[in-house]
């Protein structure tokens, strides 16, 4: 399995409807503690996944770890996950990094097991 990871910043964003058209899912991250950003997120994911409506979407709420990290559930309603469509799999995970990098919180070692089954799938 490969992963490409294009950054979020404009002058990437051209990049990104060439790449999406080659995936198997979307994996798109968010960061939970910045709050001002999170209307450019929505915007921008509900722009990709308007692009392909049947790609599997995985969403990473970044940053849980943070005092100022919506919750998980705040993220959802911040994106508007309800309204990707009822043919897409869709998954929300809030996620962080570990303090010294040496772990693997066992959030991501179930998102990596998902990702790999869903990719599995589309193949």
């Amino acid at each position: 399995m490969e992963f490409l990871e294009i950054g979020g910043s404009e002058p990437f964003r051209s990049y990104w409807d060439m790449y999406l058209a080659k995936g198997l899912l979307l994996i798109f991250v968010v960061d939970s503690a910045d709050h001002n950003r999170l209307p450019e997120a929505k915007k921008c994911l509900h722009q990709l996944i308007g692009a392909n409506p049947v790609i599997p979407l995985v969403v990473f709420a970044n940053k849980q770890d943070l005092e100022t990290a919506y919750h998980v559930t705040d993220i959802h309603e911040a994106l508007a996950l309800s309204d990707v469509g009822n043919d897409r799999k869709m998954f929300l995970f809030g996620t962080h990094l570990t303090r010294n990098g040496s772990e693997i919180p066992s959030t991501m070692q179930d998102a990596k097991d998902l990702i790999a089954q869903l990719a599995a799938d589309v193949q």
